[in-house]
């Protein structure tokens, strides 16, 4: 870049010349429109321009008398005028010239190299400063120092904001046996004495861990409003550096600020930032993380007393922490914060609902069953959702409606309200989607069948069927192959439903989803929960987790299992799939005729609750009694 622009400033002044004539400095003054008419004339001998082309010095052709020489003149005028005088003299065969002020050889050359040394050397010695300043800064860091590093204003302030935003243990909502394990941690400071007579030690560190969304940062904010023990919340990411060592700097001032303070709690949040595995980089170098790590680990339980001092952590990733991390005397107590069940689920509703207007015919129960698999903050989200909803329509009170189609809305995504497809596609549609209803309705002793639709969504589905199993199997959480096996059928039905109307070559591409679910499965079936023939006692560790967070590790030790292994878990997948997509084109082709006539009834509501399912194939089919289930 620096070279490109001296260049440009040498081509800017090649027609530029230096200010040495005394009939320049002694020039006249004159106006823009004599200017003009010499130049129009061609009564100029020579014209210059200065650098800021504020003013225009001409020397005319004649003199006052033949024995004195022409004198200068200059006119005062501006950028944009003199552009267009430049532009005029040229096509008068007038070639000006730009005036600049003498130059100095050697003065130049010197103000050349404090630009070079300015351009290369400055910023190396600001960020030489700069770290010079952190480390002074981090090496006093203390309570009563002006900038404690990431611990300005102290764990006070920390604990003052909790109290200011009310919140306490009453503010979380979950299973019973979690909330005891949070109030006995504030029992510990508040009647450490009468755990010393008990002759039991106080836990030196409490890691709460489990999904997303479960209420652990909130645990650890309620702790703080309620107990009288000193607070310091930091992120564990606040402890990463770009240079080494200062991490580990932070962490020491972090526990003696607590060693100063007892009783004091240190609260870090999201601590598998610095606290994975390791050597299990691609590095397998010493870097800044784990020098962190390693002082985390030295502090918590090394040569200093940490009495009344409780460090509690929260994660989502324990899978990846340390096991040195995890032993006791450092975190001494593991609390899992899982997602809350039914009954968890109804007392975050009603938690949420306090300060609402809603309205007096909830149902709450039936609310807390639709919403299986429901973190605390994703309810708090679908109320949240249910509000605007019914804003959106003028009114102050959430009704059950309100809530259904906030769940809708999570679930699927916006709906379209205007429908411009073709009445074919449409169809298509519809018997896609009642592949899936028919049959998730047919296997009616393990699922239930919600809503299926043909509304077309944002997301890119052309319809949906929403369905779950009955809540006593989702409570249980023991799921048989048998059950899996069912699973794998109401999934591929809406392929097998467009096969059996249009043909094998006719099938379209809206199974994309439906045949990425059931290959998943019956992987897991196979890989995970021992469910296939020739490996039934097998475990597959990459299937379960996902993907493996130590790639590092990885790509050292290879796959730990062979390729025979690995060509039989591909097999027996693939033969589930197959075996399901077969059992239900067999199923449709049997009651083709009772889906035609679900299709077209589709077709003219648009939307078929559950309910309005099982009514029209018990009382229309005569598939059974009215008051009894459906049989086939």
């Amino acid at each position: 870049m620096k070279f490109w622009f001296l260049i440009f400033i040498f081509v800017s002044y090649s027609t530029a010349i230096p200010i040495k004539n005394v009939g320049i400095m002694r020039a006249k003054p004159s106006t823009l429109s004599n200017v003009y008419e010499n130049i129009e004339n061609h009564n100029i001998e020579n014209m210059y321009f200065s650098q800021d082309l504020n003013y225009i010095y001409y020397q005319e052709k004649e003199g006052e008398n033949d024995e004195d020489p022409p004198s200068y003149k200059v006119a005062v005028s501006n950028p944009v005028i003199t552009d267009r005088i430049i532009d005029y003299s040229e096509k008068n065969d007038l070639h000006p010239l730009f005036l600049v002020n003498p130059s100095n050889p050697a003065a130049d050359a010197l103000r050349f190299i404090g630009d070079s040394f300015n351009f290369l050397f400055t910023p190396f010695l600001v960020l030489f400063l700069i770290r010079s300043i952190l480390s002074i800064i981090t090496s006093s860091a203390g309570p009563s120092s002006i900038f404690p590093s990431f611990l300005m204003g102290g764990g006070n302030d920390d604990k003052m904001n909790m109290q200011k935003a009310n919140i306490t243990l009453q503010s979380w909502a979950g299973s019973p046996e979690v909330f005891e394990e949070c109030t006995e941690i504030v029992s510990f400071l508040k009647n450490s004495t009468s755990y010393a007579n008990a002759g039991a030690e106080i836990p030196k560190g409490i890691l709460l861990e489990g999904p997303p969304g479960t209420g652990k940062t909130l645990i650890a904010k309620a702790i703080a409003g309620e107990t009288d023990a000193w607070f310091i919340a930091v992120s564990a990411s606040e402890f990463i550096e770009l240079y080494v060592g200062l991490g580990a700097q932070k962490i020491r001032n972090l526990f003696r600020l607590a060693r100063e303070n007892k009783p004091a709690i240190i609260f870090i949040d999201e601590i598998d930032s610095i606290g994975r595995q390791r050597g299990t980089g691609i590095n397998m170098g010493n870097d800044e993380r784990e020098q962190t790590l390693n002082q985390l680990l030295a502090e918590m339980d090394g040569f200093e007393q940490n009495d009344d001092i409780i460090v509690i952590a929260a994660t989502n990733r324990k899978d990846v922490l340390d096991s040195a991390l995890l032993r006791p005397g450092r975190f001494d107590r593991i609390v899992t914060v899982p997602l809350p069940d039914r009954d968890s689920r109804r007392a975050i509703l009603e938690l949420n609902f306090k300060n609402k207007k809603v309205d007096s015919g909830l149902e709450t129960d039936l609310l807390a069953e639709m919403t299986a698999g429901f973190s605390g903050a994703q309810l708090k989200n679908l109320i949240n959702e249910a509000a605007i909803n019914s804003a959106r329509q003028g009114s102050e009170v959430i009704t059950q409606k309100n809530l259904e189609d906030a769940l809708e809305k999570i679930i699927v995504g916006i709906i379209k309200k205007t429908d411009s497809r073709s009445d074919e596609t449409r169809r298509r549609v519809a018997i896609h989607e009642i592949g899936h209803a028919f049959l998730a309705n047919y296997f009616n002793e393990y699922y239930q069948l919600k809503k299926v639709t043909i509304q077309s969504t944002y997301n890119g589905a052309g319809g949906y069927t929403i369905f779950g199993e009955h809540p006593e199997i989702i409570d249980g959480g023991l799921y048989t192959k048998d059950l899996l096996k069912k699973r794998l059928i109401i999934a591929l039905g809406g392929k097998a439903a467009e096969q059996l109307f249009y043909g094998r070559d006719e099938v379209s591409l809206g199974a994309i989803q439906d045949l990425k679910q059931a290959n998943q499965i019956a992987r897991r079936m196979i890989g995970n929960y021992g469910m296939g023939n020739d490996l039934e006692v097998f475990f597959d560790e990459t299937i379960d987790a996902g993907q493996n967070p130590f790639l590092g590790r990885s790509i050292a030790g290879g796959s730990v299992y062979s390729d025979n292994t690995r060509d039989i878990v591909d097999q027996e997948s693939l033969a589930l799939v197959d075996a399901a997509y077969v059992e239900a084109i067999n199923i449709l082709t049997e009651k083709q005729f009772h889906v035609s006539f679900m299709v077209d009834m589709l077709l003219k509501k648009t939307v078929l609750t559950g309910d309005e399912f099982d009514k029209a194939i018990i009382t229309h089919l005569n598939w059974g009694e009215p008051e009894g289930e459906p049989s086939y």
